[in-house]
């Protein structure tokens, strides 16, 4: 058994210069949060501070990028101290602001609508839980339930943009069932699934079952494809999720996610003071892609036999038995990434 990349694991992709790209960039505004979801990434670090003037440097940076939108992510964004500060910088300098948030602080209407007059004009919440039970114990903050419900209701109060993210991982994976009524209540723009990974420090984390996974995603999807516009399943191997390819999202696909953070910039890997081309452009995004796929994920050898091959990541390097794993798909490779996605925001 091996869990390396194979050699073949990058190559043969096709280029696509014609499909819109990400322009929205994430701004990190550090890893406070006032939630201890028990899958974060960030444990250990959930009470450092990021001073402002660290903030505005990273805002100026990424609007030098030519960067059109933003989104605040942290941590929680919204329990920052200087967070209307921040909002209103933003606003004098990109198009549309967004963020990612437990919804904790948006549940009081003032501070919607205060948020809102600073210039946010987008929301996506995460909501990884099935129930009251359920979503209060996997962030581990009590009340948290009612909060984000309030806070979604006071969203669409105030004409905000709606998202939705759940992390699947092994203990909500049973709740799946049921999502389908959540979402439906909720009534979001955009739901993102996204299958637990071992990015960063979460190697806390059980692994993923991901056929499990995945035929309780798929049953929800059939359940709300007619309600919700936009659905993403990311970082799943395509193998599992035959008959769905349109709604996963891997990291060349992400490319593509009007909705999500641009790779390039969220890489590093770019001169903000430099004028790149849109074809430069791209050409990052892909070695950024590249990158993340080398650092997270390996292809087992009979993952060569299946035709998402070149467009699919694979599997986490923390999953072991790969061969055993996978569920090779005969026919002719596939070599562009968005091939699934060409249309798929329109």
């Amino acid at each position: 058994m091996s869990n390396t990349c194979n050699k073949y694991s990058t190559v043969d992709l096709d280029k696509d210069y014609e499909t819109k790209r990400c322009n929205r960039a994430r701004l990190d505004t550090g890893t406070f949060c006032n939630y201890d979801c028990e899958f974060c990434y960030y444990q250990g670090l959930l009470h450092v501070k990021t001073d402002w003037d660290v903030i505005k440097e990273r805002i100026d940076s990424i609007y030098s990028y030519g960067i059109d939108q933003i989104d605040l992510s942290g941590g929680e964004s919204s329990v920052h101290k200087d967070w209307f500060k921040i909002l209103k910088y933003c606003n004098g300098k990109f198009n549309h602001i967004s963020t990612l948030s437990n919804g904790w602080k948006f549940s009081k209407i003032d501070f919607m609508q205060k948020s809102k007059q600073s210039g946010l004009k987008e929301i996506m919440f995460s909501v990884h839980g099935f129930d009251e039970q359920s979503h209060d114990q996997i962030v581990r903050r009590k009340g948290a339930w009612k909060r984000i419900h309030q806070a979604i209701e006071n969203a669409h109060a105030c004409g905000l943009v709606v998202r939705v993210n759940c992390t699947v991982y092994q203990k909500n994976i049973p709740g799946l069932s049921t999502y389908h009524n959540i979402l439906k209540k909720i009534n979001p723009l955009e739901v993102n699934f996204l299958t637990l990974n071992y990015w960063t420090n979460n190697d806390h984390a059980k692994p993923i079952d991901y056929e499990l996974a995945t035929n309780e995603i798929k049953s929800c999807i059939d359940k709300i494809k007619d309600h919700i516009k936009y659905i993403n399943v990311r970082y799943t191997p395509y193998c599992f999720m035959q008959g769905y390819e349109k709604h996963v999202c891997n990291q060349f696909q992400h490319i593509y996610d009007i909705y999500d953070w641009n790779k390039e910039v969220f890489n590093d890997i770019v001169d903000t003071t430099r004028n790149y081309t849109h074809k430069e452009k791209i050409d990052l995004a892909y070695i950024a892609a590249d990158q993340d796929r080398q650092r997270s994920y390996y292809k087992p050898h009979a993952c060569l036999k299946c035709k998402y091959y070149n467009i699919c990541d694979g599997i986490e390097k923390q999953i072991p038995n790969g061969n055993d794993l996978v569920k090779p798909i005969p026919g002719k490779k596939i070599k562009l990434p968005t091939h699934f996605r060409k249309s798929f925001y329109g």
